[in-house]
């Protein structure tokens, strides 16, 4: 039989940072935030679902009785070069190779792990999910008291931070675990994240549009002429909420070497990104979870920060 110890021990070895555990009724506790900015159309097509589905664990895998949520640290730190202010940057959830995968992977080999431990009539079947579906991870985390919510609208771990991904396991059979009661945010009066988002994306009482986050914006296909004025430093992606926050600060780095990078790669220059061929930005970015959407968004982003620093192309 396979218990929540064992799992935890497969996942230690296996490298994996934090795990927690989740029963699958509909995650009521999220429900009220997910359709407050559904209501008021604040989405942008990347929640995938409504709010009534993205609670429902059976939507996405009908057999299930049970989750399994798993925490990979990113951070590395943030030492910029000292020609910060001529290069540009990619938030630090894009270094290295693409957490999808990564966490796929993870994942899979806890569940081959733990299934070698079973005879064949008692495997068990599961699903993997790493931000691809209407799941939501940091829910999941949440209810299985992996942290609390921050006024940036990350989870937030004692350890971790809020640097790290998050891989959910859907399985259908269950495993007895220790129920953990979730945890309350400790955020308090502080307001740092709030001040320190460029987009005003962040507001009182946990609101969040993202439509305006910056992470968004750089990923967005089209750009609105009052949009652009936003492209200062950030290529793909958008960190300055996280390294602002004080549960931040003083975090141990992640050992992860598939997100290990280098400067270069972190901060490139701006000339590399503007005159990149098809194969250099395959070479470079494809397997990093800033390739996805392609070249071109790239390019356009580049242009945009160069313009907004009043530099001829």
């Amino acid at each position: 039989m396979v218990t929540e110890q064992i799992v935890k021990n497969c996942a230690n070895l296996l490298g994996i940072d934090k795990i927690g555990f989740f029963s699958v009724e509909p995650l009521q506790e999220c429900y009220e935030k997910l359709n407050e900015r559904y209501q008021k159309g604040h989405v942008t097509g990347f929640e995938r679902d409504v709010p009534e589905k993205r609670i429902d664990y059976h939507q996405y895998f009908a057999g299930a009785k049970m989750g399994i949520v798993f925490l990979l640290n990113y951070y590395q730190g943030f030492e910029e070069p000292k020609d910060i202010n001529s290069r540009l940057k990619l938030s630090s959830m894009a270094w290295g190779q693409d957490y999808h995968q990564v966490l796929q992977e993870k994942g899979q080999a806890l569940m081959t792990a733990l299934n070698e431990k079973l005879s064949e009539a008692d495997r068990i079947e599961y699903k993997i999910f790493v931000d691809n579906s209407g799941l939501v991870d940091r829910g999941s985390a949440y209810r299985a008291g992996l942290g609390f919510f921050g006024k940036n609208n990350c989870l937030i771990n004692e350890d971790l931070g809020s640097f790290f991904f998050i891989g959910q396991i859907l399985l259908d059979q269950e495993i007895e675990f220790a129920t953990k009661t979730v945890k309350e945010s400790l955020c308090g009066a502080c307001r740092i994240c709030i001040d320190a988002c460029p987009t005003a994306a962040l507001g009182q009482n946990f609101s969040y549009d993202p439509r305006r986050c910056l992470s968004y914006l750089t990923q967005k296909k089209e750009i609105d002429a009052s949009e652009e004025k936003y492209f200062k430093d950030y290529l793909y992606g958008c960190d300055l909420c996280q390294t602002r926050c004080p549960f931040n600060q003083h975090l141990r780095k992640t050992g992860e070497a598939a997100f290990l990078t280098q400067h270069d790669d972190k901060y490139p220059w701006p000339e590399t990104i503007l005159n990149m061929s098809n194969r250099e930005f395959n070479s470079r970015f494809k397997k990093t979870s800033a390739g996805w959407r392609g070249k071109k968004n790239m390019v356009r982003n580049a242009k945009l920060i160069m313009k907004n620093r009043a530099i001829v192309i």
